[in-house]
């Protein structure tokens, strides 16, 4: 069903110092998201040029900023159609590489740095980094345009004290923690849901309270030593894949009488032992 509009909806702000197109894009993207369905139609360009006031060529700027971000797709002889958000498959037991396991999906993942700044480590983190000094790296990750990765990683700031954003800026944290000489070789992790803040609803593009998988964890290098405690939110349509392994045989349980006669074994091993000993010359 194509987007009503009626007399309440936003309109753009003249006043305001965001370009018409802008403003026109976000309405439009706050309402495909609260109220539309993939496969939706867009009003025609007629009717948003109606609504909001403007010329033809501020809509089509709008709605080109819409399909460049893959939100829309311009179709012939159906005009802008809402298209499905893009689903991120992402192996859960595996540390980085995750650029890499889009691309085999035929996916582009794009990596956004929001800020790169020095942070006293709290202490679950200063206990991994072997320091309270820390660099606080927050990004966002783009798949087809969509916002679906928010991420919050602690590394120690006395090994990488050239991290800056221009570096990191599309580039794979543990990549560049290569080139510096370090080996990222993994460490645990954990999924749960949470609701989304204001903050990470921003960052995302979804409703505050909305379900976020939130995975957190450690890497460390191949001596053992901290690289990186991370936060990261991803949007609830993120599928983790896992590998699952059955043992061959279920573990083996010792009853009492299993116990009672090892325990017997032991002293009569502990008394020949002791026997031998006082019988050596």
């Amino acid at each position: 069903m194509p987007l009503q509009v009626d007399d309440d909806e936003p309109r753009v702000d003249r006043d305001d110092e965001r370009p018409l197109h802008v403003q026109i894009q976000e309405i439009l993207r706050h309402e495909i998201r609260d109220r539309l369905s993939p496969g939706s139609s867009l009003p025609t360009e007629a009717e948003l040029q109606q609504r909001f006031g403007v010329s033809r060529s501020v809509v089509r700027q709008a709605l080109a900023s819409l399909a460049s971000l893959g939100i829309i797709s311009r179709q012939r002889g159906r005009g802008s159609v809402v298209t499905a958000e893009p689903v991120l498959h992402r192996h859960v037991d595996r540390a980085g590489g995750l650029r890499e396991q889009a691309e085999q999906r035929g996916q582009q993942l794009r990596t956004h740095v929001l800020s790169v700044e020095r942070a006293t480590a709290p202490e679950p983190a200063r206990a991994v980094l072997g320091t309270s000094e820390a660099w606080k790296i927050e990004r966002v990750r783009y798949l087809e345009g969509t916002p679906v990765i928010f991420m919050r990683t602690l590394v120690p700031h006395a090994r990488f004290p050239h991290f800056t954003a221009e570096l990191l800026e599309g580039a794979s944290l543990l990549g560049l923690m290569r080139e510096h000489g370090c080996i990222p070789s993994g460490g645990p992790r954990q999924v749960q849901a949470v609701p989304a803040d204001q903050d990470l609803a921003r960052a995302l593009d979804v409703s505050i309270g909305e379900p976020l998988l939130l995975l957190e964890g450690v890497t460390r290098d191949e001596h053992g030593d901290g690289l990186e405690s991370f936060s990261v939110w991803h949007r609830a349509g993120t599928v983790f894949d896992v590998d699952a392994h059955v043992t061959s045989e279920p573990a083996a349980v010792a009853s009492q009488d299993d116990v009672r006669r090892l325990r017997l074994l032991a002293q009569e091993l502990h008394s020949t032992l002791a026997q031998l000993d006082a019988n050596a010359p």
